[in-house]
C-alpha cells in the first residue's frame, strides 16, 4: 500500500534548513569513509574472515546438497540460504581474483588478493546501508543526509566489527532498514518483502518479527472503518511464503533441511558468549559469582558449581552456581513480556513516525534478554537509533547516551596492540562528537539522572583506560577480569536504556 501523502520534513536535532539530497559535506564524508576503509585492508581479521572464506569455497565448489553438509572447515555454514546464494554470488567474482579461496580443502586461505577482495566486499555491500540512509533523508532538512552519512559511513561498531574483525553487517543492516523505509512510506508488501529476505539471510533478525506483523496486520489488513480484509491477509502472507519457500525449499527438496535448522539453531552453546554481551545475563552472571564468592564463606555450605565456569573466556553451557539455570525458554518468555508493551501500543495506534523508534526498542529487548546474544548484536538497535537522531532532539539525546556503553563494549573484540589506539580514536571520536551535537541542539538536563549520566561515561572510559594497564599489573592472573568489568559496566548503561524505554511505552 503507498504512502498516504508526502508529510512535511521531520524536524531534525542536529542541523537546519531546506531539503535537500546529497550535499558537499556528505560527499566527503563518504568519500573519506571509503578511504579510511581501504586502509584498514591490513588490519586484524578474526576467525570470521576465514568463516566467510570458506562458506564462498563451499558455495561455489559443492553441490546444493552438501552446503549445509559438509565439515572440512570447523567454520560450517550456519546462516540462512539467501545468505548462502549471496556467497555464491560473491564467488562467482571471486573466481576472477583467486580461484585458491574456493578451494574447499584450502583451509585459512588468506591471500593479499583474498584479503582484498574479501574486504572491499565488505565495503561494496555497505552501499545498501549508505542508500537507506538516502532514502529516509529524502524528505527530511537539508543536510541530514551528511548527518546521517557521519553517523553510519564513520560508525564506530561497523568500522570495528566489518571492516577490521570482518562480518557484512552493513548489508544485512541496509536490508532491515530499507525494510523500514519501506513501511514509513506506507509500502507494506515491499517491506514485507525486503523484511523476509533479511530473515532469510540472518534469521537472528527474527526479534523484530513481532513488531512488523502487529504493525503490518493493523495497518494493512485492517481497512479505515476497522473492517478486517481476508484479501491483503492473504497477500502479506503469500509475499513471506513466496520468499522463505524459494529459500527453504531446495533443502526440503534435498533431504537437508534437518542439517540446515540444526546449524541455526545450536541451543548448546549456552546463555552467554565467550565475552558476555552487555545486557541482563552479563548482570545476572556477575552477580551469580558475587554469591558464589560469598557463599564459599559460609562453613559447611557445599556449591555443586566450579568457581570461575561463567567467567573462563570460553564457550559452551555455563552452570549458575547460587541463582537459578536460565533455559532458552526462560529467554523467550521474557524478550515477549518486554516487548508486549510497545506491540500493544502499535497495536492500539501503529504510526509510521514511530517505526524507526519502535523497532529499535523491540530489537533492544531481543539483546537484553536473548538466548546467546553476542555483542555484536547491540548494532541491530543502535543504527536504527543512529537514524532515529537526524528526527528529533530526544532521539538524538538517547543516541548519544547510548553510543558510549555500545561502542565501548565492541572494543574487546579488537585484542592485539597495533589496534588498541585505532578502536579507542574512532570510538571517543564519534561518541564525543554525537554528545556535542546533541548537547548544542536542546537543553541540558539538570537532576538527579542527568548527574548520573555525567558520572556513569567517565567511569566507563575510566574502566577502559584500566584495561590497558591491567596486564601491566596483574601480569596473567585474573586474565578475564577486563572483560568483566567491560561487560558489567556497559550493561548497567543499556540496561538503564531499557528500563527508561520500557517506562515510557508502560505509562
Amino acid at each position: 500500500m503507498k504512502g498516504k501523502g508526502k508529510g512535511k520534513g521531520t524536524k531534525s536535532s542536529f542541523l537546519g534548513g531546506a531539503r535537500g539530497g546529497v550535499t558537499p559535506v556528505a560527499a566527503c564524508v563518504l568519500a573519506f569513509a571509503f578511504a579510511l576503509k581501504v586502509l584498514l585492508f591490513p588490519a586484524y581479521r578474526s576467525t570470521d574472515f576465514e568463516v566467510h572464506r570458506n562458506w564462498l569455497a563451499v558455495t561455489h565448489s559443492l553441490p546444493l546438497a552438501e552446503w549445509y553438509v559438509d565439515e572440512t572447515s570447523e567454520w560450517t555454514l550456519d546462516y540462512p540460504p539467501l545468505f548462502a546464494w549471496f556467497e555464491y554470488l560473491l564467488s562467482l567474482v571471486a573466481a576472477l581474483v583467486d580461484p585458491e579461496m574456493l578451494v574447499v580443502s584450502n583451509l585459512s586461505y588468506a591471500s593479499e588478493a583474498t584479503i582484498a577482495f574479501q574486504r572491499a566486499s565488505v565495503i561494496a555491500t555497505e552501499s545498501v546501508l549508505i542508500l537507506a540512509a538516502y532514502l529516509f533523508c529524502r524528505r527530511a532538512k537539508r543536510g541530514a543526509f551528511g548527518v546521517l552519512a557521519f553517523l553510519i559511513a564513520l560508525n564506530p561498531g561497523l568500522l570495528i566489527v566489518d571492516h577490521i574483525h570482518f562480518q557484512y553487517n552493513g548489508l544485512l543492516l541496509g536490508i532491515f532498514m530499507l525494510s523500514l523505509e519501506a513501511l514509513q512510506r506506507e509500502n507494506v508488501l515491499l517491506s514485507a518483502l525486503l523484511f523476509s529476505v533479511l530473515l532469510n539471510m540472518k534469521h537472528l533478525f527474527a526479534v523484530a518479527g513481532p513488531y512488523f506483523f502487529v504493525y503490518m496486520l493493523r495497518r494493512y489488513c485492517f481497512l479505515p472503518r476497522g473492517k478486517f480484509s481476508f484479501g491483503r491477509f492473504l497477500l502479506l502472507g503469500l509475499v513471506v511464503a513466496s520468499v522463505c519457500g524459494l529459500s527453504l525449499g531446495p533443502f526440503v527438496l534435498n533431504g537437508t533441511i534437518g542439517n540446515l535448522l540444526g546449524r541455526l539453531f545450536p541451543f548448546g552453546r549456552g546463555l552467554c558468549h565467550a565475552y558476555w554481551a552487555p545486557n541482563f545475563w552479563a548482570l545476572y552472571s556477575a552477580a551469580d559469582k558475587v554469591l558464589v564468592k560469598l557463599a564459599r564463606l559460609v562453613p559447611g555450605l557445599a556449591l555443586d558449581v566450579e568457581e570461575g565456569n561463567l567467567a573462563g573466556g570460553l564457550v559452551g553451557v555455563a552452570k549458575f552456581g547460587v541463582l537459578p539455570q536460565i533455559t532458552p525458554t526462560t529467554t523467550l518468555v521474557l524478550v515477549v513480556l518486554s516487548m508486549a508493551p510497545c506491540l500493544v501500543r502499535t497495536w492500539r495506534n501503529p504510526k509510521p513516525a514511530n517505526v524507526l523508534r519502535d523497532v529499535a526498542y523491540v530489537n533492544l529487548c531481543g539483546f537484553m534478554f536473548g538466548y546467546h546474544v553476542h555483542e555484536k548484536a547491540v548494532l541491530h538497535f543502535i543504527i536504527p537509533m543512529a537514524f532515529s537522531a537526524v528526527l528529533s532532539k530526544s532521539l538524538a539525546s538517547d543516541y548519544a547516551r547510548t553510543s558510549w556503553p555500545a561502542y565501548i563494549s565492541l572494543l574487546p573484540l579488537l585484542f592485539r596492540p597495533e589496534e588498541q589506539l585505532l578502536k579507542q580514536l574512532v570510538v571517543a571520536f564519534h561518541c564525543i562528537i554525537v554528545t556535542s551535537l546533541s548537547q548544542s541542539r536542546g537543553r541540558r538536563r539538570t537532576g538527579k539522572g542527568s548527574r548520573a549520566s555525567a558520572l556513569y561515561v567517565p567511569s566507563l572510559v575510566g574502566l577502559q583506560v584500566y584495561t590497558n594497564f591491567h596486564q601491566v599489573i596483574f601480569g596473567s592472573k585474573y586474565a578475564f577480569l577486563p572483560l568483566l568489568l567491560m561487560s558489567v559496566s556497559s550493561s548497567l548503561g543499556l540496561f538503564h536504556l531499557f528500563c527508561r524505554q520500557f517506562w515510557t511505552y508502560v505509562v
